[in-house]
């Protein structure tokens, strides 16, 4: 039996690279028996340039190119400034002993890392906890993956690209380890 507590986050960002601003961000607790606790936040644009981070104009292009339903959660509803939102973020959850999962050692977690350096906080997760989504699904051949992944209710919404990675990470982890808690198509 599969035992673990994790967290996974998802950020939705004006550029790819550490620093740049951060439009959204989405997370949920999981374990393998499902996902618990969830949290969502938008941020003003106007924040994060205050605090010093940058928009990257190919990546406002790459956002026009999107359907209008992951537009409208960047561009419509509350948004809070960039360091509530990450005071926020750190307060959502019991953060001690979890994994953190993002898709992505190279994204997620260094952009986030920048906007809590930038704000004069520490990020929540402790190095050794971070995890790395992208690499546990490249583990796996293609056609086995596509068995086992989870797609987002909203593609490109923080919150539904975070819970569709967990319950894509949680069936993956039960496949890994022995396929008999794989709750999806396995056969």
């Amino acid at each position: 039996m599969l035992d673990y507590k994790a967290i996974s986050i998802d950020i939705e960002t004006l550029g790819t690279r550490p620093g740049c601003t951060i439009l959204s961000i989405g997370a949920c607790e999981f374990t393998d028996k499902g996902v618990g606790t969830q949290f969502y936040d938008g941020i003003t644009v106007e924040s994060c340039s205050q605090w010093g981070l940058t928009i990257e104009p190919r990546t406002v292009l790459w956002w026009l190119e999107q359907k209008d339903d992951a537009r409208q959660f960047i561009t419509q509803g509350k948004k809070s400034d960039l360091d509530v939102v990450l005071t926020n973020l750190r307060s959502a959850f019991k953060w001690k002993g979890k994994q953190v999962w993002c898709n992505g050692a190279s994204f997620d977690f260094p952009i986030l890392t920048a906007a809590y350096d930038a704000v004069g906080q520490n990020p929540p997760w402790e190095y050794w906890a971070q995890m790395d989504y992208r690499t546990l699904k490249n583990m796996l051949p293609r056609d086995v993956f596509d068995k086992f992944k989870v797609e987002p209710v909203v593609k490109h919404n923080a919150l539904a690209d975070a819970v569709a990675q967990a319950e894509t990470t949680i069936e993956l982890l039960r496949y890994l380890h022995g396929g008999k808690n794989a709750s999806k198509k396995a056969a």
